[in-house]
């Protein structure tokens, strides 16, 4: 029984009680109106099956591919089907390349709007990358809970064009522009900032860059970076204990883990100026262009990375930019940047509450 013939019973029933009273007139005008009601509610409860477009995925694979097809074959076994990954994916890309609504979204990929919504929230958790790339760090030395390790490199150039000397000018008396970047454990860099002269702390060119605004939210209370003593200690970023010779055994051995995993930044400016040995020293005359140059650089070496050619010769090479740790504490801090607000104290005192407890735990 469909629901036009159920709704016609119930009002069938509902006025047979009452045909004895009635008079043929009032009955006619009855039934006219039940087929009324019975009409409206047909429409309003029978829901309509909307068109979709059949086959839109395969069709475009096929045309830009050279394979028959290359969707996962997957084995029916019973109840819904499932949508492979590789259609989740595709629809995410369409979502985010074109201002398609979810509707339209899944009336192309012949799904539906749950599935598309379900599926652009697995792939914009990152709670599982964060979790595996604190574990591969944890490997190392056993500190946890890191996601990456923050860093600045000399990158020698010649004098810009229309720029005083004197302002590119670092500690070596070299001109050099800094690139700061964080790393992973994969040896591929997160997040990278160039441009800035050397002349400038890398305190100072961090407190700039966009990720020290982005770090709160992304490390939250759980994670956190690593960063030498040149960086300021925080929640989010956690720098070694400075050695006056009164440091405990808890410190040393803290410092001690943390210089193992932190040096992982540093075998990564190696193996980018051995990769390319123009970093060496640009002779560009614009710092844009340079910068840009040091960009695709970089990009190149996350290609290479994810290729896994590192070698294991050029992974223990540092260049004569890079601090080694002997050098870390002889960084001065300018006097400007030690007159911290009240904020930026108790930010400190947050970060030496966690850099003690994780002393501790190892």
């Amino acid at each position: 029984m469909n629901t036009k013939d159920l709704i016609a019973e119930i009002f069938d029933s509902s006025s047979s009680s009452d045909e004895s009273s009635c008079s043929s007139e009032s009955t006619s005008s009855s039934e006219d109106y039940s087929s009324d009601i019975c009409a409206y509610f047909t429409e309003r409860l029978v829901r309509s099956k909307r068109k979709k477009v059949e086959d839109f995925v395969g069709d475009v694979i096929y045309k830009y591919s050279d394979h028959d097809s290359c969707f996962f074959k997957v084995k029916k076994r019973g109840g819904r089907h499932v949508v492979p990954a590789e259609k989740q994916m595709l629809s995410f890309l369409w979502f985010a390349a074109n201002k398609d609504s979810y509707r339209e979204v899944a009336n192309l990929f012949n799904i539906t709007q749950s599935t598309v919504y379900r599926t652009f929230g697995y792939i914009l958790d990152f709670e599982e990358e964060k979790n595996q790339t604190s574990n591969i760090f944890q490997q190392i030395a056993q500190f946890p809970n890191v996601l990456g390790c923050v860093d600045g490199c000399y990158i020698s150039i010649r004098k810009p064009a229309r720029k005083m000397a004197h302002t590119y000018v670092n500690r070596h008396d070299q001109l050099s522009i800094t690139l700061q970047a964080v790393c992973n454990a994969k040896r591929e860099f997160i997040d990278v900032d160039v441009g800035y002269s050397s002349r400038m702390h890398d305190a100072r060119i961090f407190e700039n860059s966009f990720i020290s605004e982005k770090l709160p939210r992304i490390c939250g209370q759980q994670f956190h970076i690593l960063g030498d003593a040149a960086y300021p200690l925080r929640e989010f970023l956690l720098v070694p204990f400075k050695d006056y010779g009164n440091l405990s055994n808890v410190q040393r051995n803290y410092n001690l883990k943390f210089s193992q995993t932190r040096v992982t930044i540093e075998n990564v400016f190696g193996l980018l100026k051995t990769r390319f040995k123009q970093l060496m020293r640009l002779d560009f005359h614009s710092v844009e262009r340079m910068a840009l140059f040091v960009l695709a650089c970089c990009v190149l070496h996350n290609l290479c990375a994810g290729d896994h050619m590192a070698t294991s010769e050029s992974s223990n090479q540092s260049t004569e930019n890079i601090p080694e740790e002997g050098e870390i504490g002889e960084r001065i801090i300018p006097e400007r940047s030690r007159r911290m607000d009240n904020r930026a104290a108790a930010l400190r005192r947050l970060g030496e509450i966690k850099r003690n407890e994780i002393a501790n735990s190892l």
